[in-house]
């Protein structure tokens, strides 16, 4: 069957960006493009959490975590300031042995109630899983939200007792939507966090970052109440890799505002880096380090004056002395 436009359509319409279709289509969620289409087909009204939310049936958190994004892709400005697109944070080329694990992502097949039924019966862990979960998650869980657990368990080798981990943590952070918990388990999945201990640490760098994340966004002044995805990914390196706390991120945000009119994290992240190669941990030992390069700069300056003076004097006492009327 073939398919085209209905030329009636082109009566009443309005613009998208193409980089948003060109660059970030593939991993947009659902709750995503439909905040964007809602902000362009109302260009001239003021952009409310509340009001999205009442239109296009997402909660009001959904909203801002997709406001979020779409200040990431350079779509939207907060405080004037468009938000450079975020790079991943660069990482050392992993060994042949040691190589990540690449999993597809989960697209829900709706299975029939037969389907599901018969591996209930063979399972009763997995029938009780569905039924924990939806009291875990406060609500009933369809046939797609049912398709999406069991490849997390299937596919992506996740066991019963990780999947409860991984979804009360995302409950604890506000996002039950299926489609984060398909996105935080295909992660653990490539991760391997396949026991409970390995839930347990990775449960706590996470809150890790999310503190931290709360400490420098009061110190900056930043309202979103939580990190995204890649800026997670950065607190993630600077606080486990680097070892710095809030103030010295807080302290490269500002070198970032003093050489940058956008708000870059990946700016950020090559100061931190710089920092930490040499060993700086604490404010204290940026300001000695930018002191020791002023006087170095200094004494260098005082040295080629010197230098040029008394070439100066050296030249002036060769020149050849004439009497009057020479």
């Amino acid at each position: 069957m073939a398919y085209s436009i209905n030329p009636a359509v082109f009566g009443s319409m309005f613009a998208v960006p193409s980089q948003v279709v060109d660059n970030n289509i593939k991993l947009a969620s659902a709750s995503q493009l439909k905040t964007l289409l809602w902000i362009f087909r109302h260009a001239c009204e003021p952009i409310d959490p509340a009001v999205i939310s009442k239109e296009i049936g997402y909660g009001e958190s959904d909203i801002i975590d997709a406001l979020t994004v779409l200040c990431e892709w350079g779509v939207l400005a907060t405080d004037g300031k468009v938000i450079t697109p975020l790079p991943a944070p660069e990482a050392p080329s992993p060994k042949a042995s040691e190589a990540k694990k690449e999993l597809p992502e989960l697209v829900p097949v709706k299975p029939t109630y037969e389907q599901v039924v018969k591996r209930c019966q063979e399972s009763p862990v997995i029938a009780n899983m569905f039924s924990d979960i939806e009291g875990l998650l406060g609500k009933t869980i369809g046939y797609d939200s049912q398709c999406i657990l069991l490849m997390m368990h299937d596919q992506y080798g996740l066991p019963v007792e990780v999947i409860y981990m991984l979804i009360s943590y995302c409950v604890s952070v506000g996002k039950s939507n299926l489609a984060y918990i398909a996105k935080v388990g295909k992660t653990w999945g490539e991760k391997e966090i396949d026991t409970i201990e390995k839930a347990d640490e990775q449960i706590k760098i996470l809150n890790s970052c999310i503190s931290l994340w709360k400490e420098f966004a009061q110190m900056a002044g930043i309202q979103n109440p939580r990190p995204t995805s890649s800026q997670a990914a950065y607190l993630k390196t600077w606080s486990t890799e680097y070892k710095f706390g809030a103030d010295m991120i807080y302290l490269a945000y500002e070198e970032m505002l003093d050489h940058s009119g956008k708000i870059s994290f990946a700016y950020m992240n090559k100061v931190l880096a710089n920092w930490h190669e040499k060993g700086l941990k604490t404010p204290e030992d940026v300001e000695r380090d930018k002191q020791a390069y002023r006087e170095k700069n200094k004494k260098a300056t005082d040295t080629t004056t010197s230098y040029d003076m008394n070439e100066f004097n050296r030249r002036a006492n060769q020149l050849p002395i004439y009497k009057k009327g020479e």
